[in-house]
């Protein structure tokens, strides 16, 4: 199996230098993860490292706009399906797809797992000894979380399936998977506890929280964190460790 990774020309505070497509290719055929934007210079880069291989198939690991626009203009393309998870923000993918299902390239069949938290339409895509995360993992930083239950139980399997190689959304192939994973769990707990730490001296409103758990923040990441903490404090709320009050929130 051959995997080529084609950095799409996005550079910005969401997507760092850029969003990563790649190409896996095995038997003569490929398959296309994530081809990102519609910047065709972009596809141009993607379609050259195709060449001559048959694609069989164009996966999306995510809606977003960094990810999935052009999947279904290159699956017109090629004539094969778009999979993804289904119709879900904004993006239809040809072909739902859902966990434990299997598609094939060549000899190889990459399998898709379902890792909702950083959006409920996440998918992650396993193959040999490594995972294609989207930005349910990114190298280098962080990820913004939608929901942050889903997100916990998210990495605790990817935990267990230990990949050797992660080829995140974002940044350059991580090679020490059980790492990395472990570091994003630790975090998020650090996170939490800090959360709980800011409400031990009675109820705060969110953005004071937001406050105490990020001093210095730049303000342009406020939104960011702002909903980074509400995930977590909704995570808090669902344990029955939190709850609302008139102020804000305080600890149960």
């Amino acid at each position: 199996m051959d995997i080529s990774r084609i950095l799409a020309p996005n550079p910005g505070p969401f997507t760092g230098t850029g969003t990563n497509s790649y190409v896996v290719a095995a038997g003569g055929e490929a398959v296309i993860i994530d081809p990102g934007p519609l910047i065709e210079s972009h596809l141009d880069a993607i379609r050259a490292v195709v060449g001559e291989l048959t694609v069989v198939g164009i996966l999306v690991t995510h809606h977003h706009l960094d990810h999935a626009p052009a999947a279904n203009p290159l699956a017109a393309e090629y004539a094969v399906p778009s999979y993804g998870y289904g119709d879900y923000g904004g993006f239809q993918a040809i072909s739902a797809i859902a966990d434990g299902d299997g598609v094939r390239v060549g000899t190889e069949v990459i399998e898709v797992l379902h890792t909702p938290g950083h959006t409920a339409d996440s998918l992650c895509f396993a193959v040999s000894d490594g995972v294609f995360t989207g930005d349910t993992i990114k190298a280098g930083t962080t990820v913004v979380v939608e929901d942050m239950s889903a997100y916990m139980a998210t990495l605790d399997r990817l935990a267990a399936l230990a990949p050797t190689r992660i080829y995140p959304g974002h940044g350059d192939v991580i090679e020490d998977g059980p790492g990395v994973i472990d570091d994003y769990i630790t975090h998020r707990r650090r996170r939490e506890a800090d959360v709980v730490a800011a409400l031990a001296g009675g109820p705060r409103s969110t953005e004071d929280i937001v406050a105490s758990v990020y001093p210095g923040l730049d303000p342009a990441l406020r939104p960011l964190a702002t909903q980074s903490a509400t995930a977590h404090l909704a995570k808090l709320r669902e344990e029955s460790r939190v709850e609302r009050t008139g102020v804000g929130w305080a600890l149960r």
